[in-house]
């Protein structure tokens, strides 16, 4: 296997199934993203391409992340949705400097399997709009750095701009 860099994220917060069953982002869900991303882009982190669940919230994260990025619209990867097998995910995750927005607990168990070999070791404790960064040497995973929305309002409150 290549060596390669990748990225996971949690889409944006999305409102609740009884004011719109399809859950589209909310506001905040879509201020977070944005500020997410933005973020990532002024630090000059190289997002690739950008896949998602094909969800609706994934699919409108994925659409804020390609804006900023100035990049061709994220396709759908049928293996990132909530309850998938993470194993039938593995073999997607090929594309360098690639992000890739799904759920929960399917991120989580993907996260927690690819750093520690196990489903249920949790190693990250996800948030909507917060992104992972992944890095697979060989056969094995690193999870390099994570960045959630809190993290990068804290940064914008004190001036700085790194991860």
């Amino acid at each position: 296997m290549s060596d390669i860099t990748f990225y996971l994220a949690q889409h944006g917060l999305a409102v609740d199934s009884s004011v719109d069953p399809q859950r589209p982002l909310s506001n905040t869900g879509s201020m977070q993203t944005e500020s997410i991303a933005r973020h990532l882009c002024d630090c000059e982190v190289p997002v690739s391409r950008v896949f998602h669940s094909g969800k609706l919230r994934a699919s409108q994260t994925g659409e804020i992340f390609t804006d900023i990025f100035h990049l061709d619209s994220a396709s759908a990867i049928d293996t990132f949705s909530a309850n998938h097998d993470i194993f039938q995910t593995l073999d997607r995750l090929t594309v360098d400097n690639a992000l890739y927005i799904g759920h929960l607990p399917h991120l989580a168990k993907l996260v927690s399997f690819l750093v520690t070999g196990s489903e249920d070791s949790n190693p990250v404790c996800f948030s909507n709009s917060a992104v992972a960064c992944m890095q697979r040497t060989g056969d094995d995973y690193q999870l390099c750095w994570y960045l959630t929305p809190d993290i990068v309002t804290a940064n914008l409150v004190s001036g700085r701009s790194t991860l």
